[in-house]
């Protein structure tokens, strides 16, 4: 039976909310986005959601007239009068850094706020304040709460157990980082798929496109090792991939304005969300189902541990009320999640800076080379692969800094050692972008210098101190302490693996001499490499 919502057009619904929209000002370029079902194409059963989404528009404005009013004893960039904050948010939201940048120079070693749409972001800088935030405890300052729980909405768009239990990222922390020197073969025979099948074998130069290539490097070598080769080798499973951190990251964001009586139904109305699950669970259905009917038949010793990925962990892992296909395909999901996006975009970043910084390829390619035996790349040779390493770390720290990182929730009121005071219920960061950019902690920091870090490590003989996945207060891609990224060794090895194949397989260059692609940022982001630019690559000995 048709929906009463299936008989409104899209183009009417995209016109009420237009009208709607121009009377409070809001872009409406941002709403057409929301009418995209799990296959791009427009859904005509969304007038509910439509109805929902205009509502949510005047509650995010009514929230931050609330949240905006609230008074922090810390300066403030960006205004605090009503009109000024909500410019301040703006102009924070759509790209620019300049907020951040003038507290973090006026306010060096302090605290300061900025406003964002739904209240109040505080921002620490210096060495003696992150790592107050490093020291605190889950329960004083929760990054889970601050990414999962706020950010994505997790008991919504998961569960309420995803939290409470968040069993799945052992995987990352235990299974793949113990059993990392096994599974750089697996890494490497993907990044040589994928290339192989992107560059023709002829002498010829050949353009491939900066993010598409990102992309498909970090989905082939994480898929690989999270659901095994069917998958990640599936062509319906990558496009699947591609546009699900943009579906999760919306429908959060939906959610996160809605009152909370309201939230179980607007996640209901989420169409385009409920159809991506629902495609994920038709791809990985069949293995999984196997396999689960293999445990439930002999038990779980009867699990195929020569799949050791991220399928049987779940199965093995999962309480019983969570052994089904649904709650294991969003574990899984969450997982692809944190893994791919940000992992595509940084070998990206890489890729542009050795085709940019062509004058490191001989040393870094003579390095490579007696490290490797022919082809094959292994774990100890990539751990002594030391000026590589820094070539990304510095490649990072330049274009991989989001504006803000260290992501906290105050879950009850904070005081740091020069007595500011954070009340519970605000939200805190470090300015990443800023740390990176610093003088204090990289002479030149706009220059890009590839063996920075080497340098660093050979001047106090420190080999792990300075590597691309160790931890500091001046270097925060991964965040600092506890919180860390857990799963940086596995990046730092993806990353370097490609990069040491590209070298001794590959001659590169910019497609266009000299032009380095310039970054793009939105909201909170780190720099986004520029979506269209290209890197040129021939087959060595050609």
């Amino acid at each position: 039976m048709m929906r009463k919502s299936e008989q409104i057009p899209v183009e009417s619904q995209l016109r009420m909310v237009q009208q709607f929209t121009e009377k409070i000002a809001i872009d409406t370029s941002l709403i057409p986005a929301l009418w995209l079902s799990s296959n791009g194409v427009e859904d005509t059963r969304i007038l509910p959601f439509t109805l929902c989404a205009s509502t949510l528009v005047q509650l995010v404005s009514l929230s931050a007239s609330s949240s905006l009013s609230f008074s922090l004893n810390i300066p403030t960039i960006g205004g605090e009068g009503l009109l000024d904050s909500y410019v301040g948010a703006y102009k924070f939201l759509f790209g620019t850094r300049d907020l951040i940048q003038e507290g973090y120079d006026k306010h060096y070693g302090k605290a300061f706020r900025i406003p964002m749409l739904s209240g109040w972001l505080v921002l620490v800088t210096g060495p003696r304040m992150i790592e107050e935030v490093r020291a605190a405890s889950e329960s004083g300052l929760s990054s889970r709460a601050a990414l999962f729980k706020e950010s994505l909405q997790t008991d919504y768009t998961f569960s309420p157990e995803y939290l409470l239990d968040p069993y799945h990222f052992q995987f990352v922390q235990t299974s793949l980082v113990r059993d990392l020197g096994v599974r750089i073969a697996e890494i490497k025979d993907e990044i040589a798929t994928v290339f192989a099948e992107l560059i023709p074998p002829t002498n010829d130069w050949t353009r491939l496109g900066g993010c598409l290539t990102g992309q498909q490097l970090a989905f082939s070598s994480t898929t690989r090792l999270l659901v095994g080769l069917r998958l990640c080798r599936d062509p319906e499973y990558k496009a699947l991939n591609d546009h699900w951190p943009d579906t999760l990251a919306t429908a959060a964001i939906i959610i996160s304005q809605v009152p909370k009586v309201m939230k179980p139904l607007a996640t209901r109305l989420l169409f385009f969300y409920r159809d991506t699950l629902a495609e994920a669970m038709k791809h990985v259905g069949p293995t999984l189902k196997e396999r689960l009917e293999k445990q439930k038949q002999f038990g779980e010793e009867e699990l195929d541990t020569s799949q050791d990925d991220l399928l049987n962990w779940l199965l093995e892992k999962a309480p019983a009320s969570e052994k089904s296909l649904e709650a294991i395909t969003k574990r899984l999901m969450a997982i692809h999640f944190v893994a791919y996006r940000p992992l595509s975009l940084a070998i990206t970043q890489v890729l542009y800076d050795l085709a940019a910084q062509s004058s490191y390829i001989p040393e870094l390619r003579s390095e490579v080379e007696a490290l490797v035996d022919g082809q094959v790349i292994t774990k100890a040779g990539l751990d002594k692969m030391y000026k590589l390493d820094s070539f990304v770390k510095e490649s990072l720290r330049l274009h991989g800094s989001a504006k803000v990182t260290m992501s906290r929730k105050v879950m009850k009121d904070f005081t740091f050692s020069d007595g500011t005071t954070i009340p519970a219920g605000n939200t805190l960061g470090a300015c990443g972008f800023s740390i990176h950019h610093d003088e204090r902690n990289y002479p030149n920091p706009e220059e890009f210098d590839g063996f920075r870090h080497f340098r660093k490590h050979e001047a106090e003989n420190e080999p792990v101190r300075y590597q691309l996945a160790s931890l500091s207060a001046d270097y925060v891609v991964f965040g600092v302490g506890r919180h860390a990224c857990p799963g940086r060794f596995l990046v730092a090895a993806i990353l370097k693996t490609m990069l040491a194949h590209v070298l001794l397989t590959y001659d590169v260059k910019l497609e266009t001499e000299g032009v380095r692609p310039l970054d793009e940022w939105q909201g909170m982001l780190a720099a986004v490499p520029h979506q269209t630019a290209g890197v040129m690559f021939r087959r060595r000995g050609s």
